[in-house]
């Protein structure tokens, strides 16, 4: 499959040549510039799960890449079937902290990875951000295996949950790899709102324990 590469930009802040010196062309429609991979190779270097740096990336908006020049062929339209979760871990955990209530309600084991499931109510997001990731991720068990980012998630607005006028309701999706241990039993999670370092005062992470 091919695509047009003459309308490259980078996949992280849209900004296209010569407005950037050089680029890295990855799979697909792909590319990122080196502004950007620098920051990448920043965020690496620091040790801190929500580094502001971090939450900045997280936060910009979604960049539209050139869709390729031909059509799929109907091999690959085919989708696999979805896998059915070895396990399900059910959760009842709430946070509240300001306007906001992140609820975990559902963790599912598949052979090599694991979903996590949520919900967040919050005042309703910019029209064009209920589609994309806006939450991040930091797992760690208590054998020291960790997860961090959010692995290819989902945010969905949920107008139909919403009871208060002034509230929305998204339900996420987080996916993580490789499996945890069998030995592991316990697994705390924080998440961040990486919009929320624009806030005054900027949220704390949540945190929960969960015993697997």
């Amino acid at each position: 499959m091919s695509f047009d590469r003459t309308l490259a930009r980078c996949s992280f802040c849209g900004r296209r040549p010569p407005e950037v010196r050089r680029m890295i062309a990855g799979p697909g429609a792909a590319y990122i510039c080196e502004a950007c991979l620098q920051t990448c190779n920043e965020i690496l270097q620091d040790p801190r799960p929500f580094s502001p740096q971090a939450l900045e990336l997280a936060s910009r908006p979604p960049v539209v890449v050139a869709a390729p020049l031909e059509p799929p062929t109907s091999s690959q339209e085919e989708q696999p079937a979805p896998r059915e979760a070895l396990r399900t871990l059910t959760l009842e955990l709430e946070q509240k902290q300001q306007d906001m209530t992140l609820m975990l309600y559902q963790i599912q084991f598949y052979p090599h990875y694991f979903d996590l499931h949520y919900l967040w109510i919050r005042p309703p997001l910019t029209p064009g951000f209920a589609f994309v990731p806006r939450l991040i991720f930091f797992l760690k068990d208590n054998l020291g295996q960790q997860w961090s980012g959010d692995q290819g998630g989902m945010l969905l607005a949920r107008p139909e949950l919403a009871s208060d006028p002034n509230h929305a309701v998204y339900q996420g999706r987080a996916r993580f790899r490789p499996l945890p241990s069998p030995e592991a039993h316990r697994l705390t999670i924080r998440a961040a709102d990486p919009l929320g370092q624009f806030e005054d005062p900027p949220p704390r992470p949540w945190q929960f324990e969960i015993t697997l």
